[in-house]
């Protein structure tokens, strides 16, 4: 389960993606994302990745000062096989991109994961919230599958979907509605190399030992 994520602005790669998803490159650096928080992502718009806001817990509730995390509910992610049940509105014709330049998982200790040439593109999911005339309020979740072998020391429940580049053009379509186009991308795969670091716990900027290659499959 993908619990925290992290920008660096000081990587180039990461500005590259974020450019790509019309998302302004002026967003500071956050090592520690944590749920709830208000994120940027990229959605599509009249055939446009569009640059906006959203709060990462898909399921919101109103609120006097706004909208906020709904907790019945435990939706920073959704689950791959709710995408063809309970989530496949959302799947067909809701679906985002989320820009990361690295992910934790938490096993004994805390690891820094993140691709060793690229940026992250995070396929997810969003909603969008109405409150009168108030401007509309968007939510979203990042999409995990089942484990993969070769990172099962580091986390043996689910790994996030990340996008490849040629895949997020389409990815982003908003005029395109078949979920079954999907299921090659949605396979369990190391699909580039990754590095992971172990880092302390409290300060994930700080590493604290020797880092390894997870060759992509």
């Amino acid at each position: 389960m993908c619990g925290a994520f992290g920008i660096n602005q000081n990587s180039s790669l990461i500005k590259i993606l974020l450019e790509a998803l019309h998302i302004s490159t002026e967003i500071e650096s956050d090592l520690n994302i944590r749920p709830n928080a208000r994120i940027p992502i990229s959605i599509g718009q009249g055939g446009q990745a569009t640059g906006v806001e959203a709060n990462w817990w898909l399921f919101q509730k109103r609120t006097e000062t706004g909208f906020t995390y709904h907790n019945q509910w435990r939706s920073f992610n959704t689950r791959k096989d709710k995408l063809f049940s309970n989530r496949q509105a959302d799947f067909s014709y809701r679906r985002c991109v989320i820009p990361a330049s690295c992910f934790y998982e938490w096993k004994g200790n805390r690891y820094k994961i993140e691709p060793v040439d690229k940026a992250i593109a995070f396929g997810g999911l969003y909603k969008v919230w109405h409150a009168g005339d108030e401007p509309p309020h968007y939510s979203c979740s990042i999409i995990t599958l089942p484990p993969h072998p070769k990172l099962c020391h580091i986390h043996d429940k689910s790994i996030p979907l990340m996008l490849l580049p040629e895949e997020i053009t389409p990815w982003l379509d908003d005029s395109f509605h078949n979920p079954n186009y999907w299921l090659p991308t949605l396979e369990t795969k190391i699909r580039f190399d990754l590095r992971v670091t172990p880092v302390d716990k409290k300060e994930p900027g700080k590493e604290i030992g020797e880092s390894e290659i997870i060759p992509a499959d």
